[in-house]
């Protein structure tokens, strides 16, 4: 017999780790649970599920691929489809997400590593940032039609410098 009550959930929690870049001594730890998108669901099912209507390469572009940050303390929203106010200095600040930061954990959990080095960032107070899949295109930096905001998370001020390192760390778990 099949059930039918059967209910998977999904959460995330954001952890965001202030180190001094000198001594790598951890100065401050921030976490707490995250906003799932709307967009987060049809995400998963073009992943699990691909069909022709979508293209041939909806899974790759379903993937979750970057995190984004931005300088706006806006609570997030279910409904969110990008960040409220994306952090640019020179260029929007994007951390890629590669095959090495992304760590399998148990029981349906994903960790996914990012971190602002000294040289990334500097010169603005952070206080969002989000998860984005790759859409239509395999590099995160330029504007990329198709990448959908996955989850969403404000914090704290972080302000950042060259002497400061910021690691965040978003871990995505499902339930039954």
């Amino acid at each position: 017999m099949i059930n039918t009550d059967l209910k998977i959930d999904i959460q995330g929690h954001l952890t965001v780790i202030r180190r001094d870049a000198a001594s790598k001594n951890i100065l401050d730890i921030w976490d707490k649970k995250n906003v799932i998108t709307y967009g987060a669901a049809e995400s998963i099912t073009k992943l699990i599920a691909p069909n022709a209507v979508f293209g041939a390469t909806v899974q790759q572009e379903s993937a979750i691929k970057s995190m984004r940050f931005g300088t706006s303390n806006v609570a997030p929203q279910r409904t969110d489809t990008g960040l409220n106010v994306e952090a640019i200095v020179g260029l929007p600040i994007r951390i890629e997400l590669f095959d090495a930061n992304r760590v399998f954990g148990s029981a349906g959990t994903v960790l996914f590593v990012a971190t602002m080095d000294t040289l990334t960032g500097n010169g603005l107070t952070y206080r969002e940032a989000g998860l984005f899949t790759r859409g239509d295109s395999d590099d995160p930096l330029p504007p990329n039609a198709g990448s959908t905001l996955f989850a969403h998370q404000t914090f704290p001020d972080q302000i950042k410098t060259g002497a400061i390192e910021l690691e965040f760390r978003w871990r995505i778990t499902f339930t039954v």
